[in-house]
This record gives structure tokens, sequence and C-alpha cells, in this order.
């Protein structure tokens, strides 16, 4: 790769994080030439923000950035939601990966590995990446997940010995928020037979922080959307996260693999019954692929108001099609 505002080539010395971040100031100033913003450097700003900021601040910074520096230039340079968390996504899982890594050895490691800006295309389809709704919003891979930095969460399927801690996290929704719409908490043995329904074809799965046996930070489930066999491949899915453990990522890890299940399970549709308050809800599931499928008004009762419902819907592949969707 070839000098130029700041940024060294290799072979030449070693880029430290002096380099990285008088790279980013240039694409937040504008002032980079657009005929030398590469791939290569497009990886390198993405891997700044990461390491200045962390995966969530780095998409922030990422959006910012581009969006002024695509201000300057041509609507072919325009901004690409999919592609800046695809890319964002990827990068902090290489710098997870190498945490105590030089910037020189962990920016030479990444292009190495993501020398080709084709490389979405093992986790995105072209017509998928290229479509207008990728370019609107987030969307979620239709090949391959993509991989998620090790922050020291498991996901697994849940056992009796974890129902003491999904009833904790429940309860606190029961009681304090319109995520649910029950206002009474489960006895044991009404939580005891919800596990027992949930077989092969309806999993429910704990986030377990640390080793399998570790504290259960949050859990999720697929159950059969209607008892009429017509429906038996159609499941509604369920998310809750540990309340105080927000904007980790959890929620979103939670219904990813929830999605991948229920893809290799052979189900045909997921859906998702959200109450019409709950816009960080309709946020997560928009950005895993779920679309508008209806709103029911004023059909819940709750802390004294009526409460619509919004209704949103995840097609699935055949598992032969697509594989596993994160």
């Amino acid at each position: 790769m070839s000098g130029g505002a700041g940024l060294p080539p290799f072979g030449d010395r070693r880029i430290d994080e002096r380099d990285l971040a008088a790279l980013a100031a240039a694409v937040e100033d504008a002032a980079f030439p657009q005929a030398e913003f590469s791939h290569a450097r497009h990886l390198l700003l993405a891997l700044h923000y990461v390491r200045a900021h962390g995966p969530d601040g780095a998409l922030a910074r990422m959006r910012a950035a581009l969006q002024a520096f695509n201000a300057r230039h041509p609507p072919s340079y325009g901004y690409h939601e999919t592609i800046t968390v695809s890319w964002i996504a990827l990068v902090a899982h290489h710098a997870a990966e190498h945490p105590d890594a030089a910037a020189h050895d962990l920016a030479e490691g990444l292009l190495d590995r993501y020398r080709s800006s084709k490389a979405l295309f093992a986790h995105y389809s072209r017509a998928r990446l290229l479509s207008d709704d990728a370019r609107a919003a987030f969307v979620a891979p239709d090949l391959a997940p993509l991989p998620t930095p090790d922050d020291g969460v498991r996901i697994r399927l849940a056992t009796e010995a974890d129902l003491a801690a999904i009833e904790e996290i429940y309860a606190f929704y029961v009681e304090r928020s319109t995520c649910t719409f029950a206002t009474t908490v489960p006895t044991p043995a009404e939580r005891r037979a919800w596990l027992a329904a949930h077989g092969p074809l309806h999993p429910a799965t704990v986030a377990v922080e640390g080793d399998g046996a570790g504290t259960v930070v949050g859990w999720g489930s697929l159950s059969l959307w209607n008892p009429r066999e017509a429906y038996a491949r159609s499941v509604e899915n369920s998310v809750y996260v540990r309340d105080g453990l927000h904007r980790r990522g959890l929620g979103r890890r939670i219904l990813a693999d929830l999605v991948s299940r229920a893809i290799s399970l052979g189900h045909r549709t997921i859906i998702a019954q959200i109450a019409g308050d709950q816009a960080a809800s309709v946020a997560l599931h928009r950005a895993l692929g779920f679309e508008d499928a209806g709103l029911l008004r004023d059909v819940g009762y709750k802390f004294d108001r009526w409460l619509d419902v919004i209704l949103m819907q995840r097609a699935l592949p055949s598992p032969a099609d697509a594989g596993q969707l994160a």
C-alpha cells in the first residue's frame, strides 16, 4: 500500500497508533485523498476505531467518519450501512483474537486476512449485500454468520438447573416492564412445565458468562406459534437479558443463536410480538432481518394503560439453501 496522509507503507517503518489516528483525522475532516482511500485504508480506519473505542463505539465513529467523507465525494462512494457494520464486526473479531498485538502486527494480520474487499461475500450473497435494503439499514447475512469477539459468554440449551436464574431474570420484566404482558411470575412448577414443553424443535437457551456453569446473563426460547397442525413450522421467539446488562450485545447474541437454531431445525418463519413502546426490541429484531408484519392496537393492558402489539416476522431458508444465518 502506498504512503500518504501520515500513513507510511509497510516495510518503510512500523505503523503505530499515531499513524492510524492520523488516518482517522484525515478521513473525518474529508481531507484524505479520495483516490487513496482504498480497501486497505478502510480496514485500517475500522481497526483504529475498534482499538480506540471498542466495537460499539467504533461503529458510531465509523458511520460519522464515512458520512463526512462521502459528503465530499460522488454518490458512487455513498455510505453503505451493511458494509460498515459488517467490516466492524470482522475487524473487532480479529482484534479480539490478538488483544496484545502491536498496531503494526495487528494491521498486517488484518490486511492479510481480508486482503480482498470480496471477503464479505463469504457472509452475503451479492444480491443481498448490494440491495437497497442493505444500503438503508443493516441487513443480516444470508450465507454465514458474522463472527463476534470472544467476550466469555456462551449460549447453550437450558437445563432445570438454570430455572431459578431464568425466573429471576424474567421476574424483573413481569413486575416492571412491558417486554412481557404477563402480570404474575410463574411458579416453579409452571416454569418446569415450560421447560419440558421446549423440546428439540422448540429449544430454550441460556447465555452464560464464563464456563458452562457460570452466571446466566440472559435467556431465549423458540415456542410454537399456534398449536394447530398447519402452523408446526412457524415459531415465536422470546429474548430476555438480565437487568443492568443491556447494551453489551447480549440480546443480539441470543436472538442470532435462536435464528440459527430455527434454520437448522427446518422452521419456515420466526414471529415476534413486541409491545408498541419497546423501540429497542423493534430495532434489535429489524437489525437481524425481521420485517414489520402488522400492528394490533390496544390489545394489552398493563400498568394502567392500553398497549399496542407490533408483529414482526423473519422468513427462513432451508438449511440446504443457506446454512445458518446470524
